[in-house]
């Protein structure tokens, strides 16, 4: 492993986000050092709680980044983190950056100077494919920005065709996590 150990993991609304505990769990396996920060809509899909045991520490949340704690709490998260790993990210959390907004944590964080991001995209297959994500996508890639899956197979929704856009294997996010922060060559 480099000496690059701080991982921040952004969880946003997708039905995958009851995988991000998973994600979380084998990060800190490997040796990371890893904070959280989780959206509201991610919320709907996984308790804080979850995310905090997986954590091993309290999570960082649009309300945490409104309390008075004397310091500037998402330019800390994006100096303090080697990488922002988003796992799952939504088109909508994927859009949200490629267009710069900073209205929520996850969000600002990217804008305050993350020094590298990477995607775990989780979707439904069309709206994966559609032109509005593909855009965003090649946008954020424009800027220095990486992509781990998404993955081809069944959905959590109850269609039986598999397609893409499923979150990549916890396995395949860690080893994405590690090539992005090794060193070139």
């Amino acid at each position: 492993m480099s000496d690059s150990k701080n991982v921040l993991v952004g969880v946003t609304g997708s039905i995958a986000a009851y995988k991000a505990p998973g994600v979380i769990r084998r990060l800190r396996e490997a040796e990371y050092e890893v904070e959280v920060v989780a959206t509201g809509a991610a919320f709907r899909f996984v308790p804080e709680e979850t995310l905090s045991i997986a954590a091993g520490r309290s999570i960082h949340t649009d309300k945490s980044w409104w309390e008075h704690s004397g310091r500037i709490e998402h330019v800390s998260l994006a100096r303090w983190a080697d990488i922002v790993l988003i796992a799952p990210a939504s088109a909508d959390a994927i859009a949200r950056a490629a267009i710069g907004l900073g209205d929520d944590l996850l969000s600002a964080i990217i804008l305050a100077g993350a020094k590298k991001v990477l995607w775990a995209p989780a979707m439904n297959p069309e709206m994966w494919e559609s032109p509005a994500t593909r855009r965003n996508v090649e946008t954020l890639k424009s800027w220095g920005h990486s992509f781990a899956g998404p993955a081809e197979g069944l959905m959590a929704s109850s269609e039986e065709e598999p397609g893409v856009g499923r979150l990549a294997d916890e396995a395949d996010i860690v080893a994405a996590v590690k090539k992005y922060l090794s060193p070139p060559g």
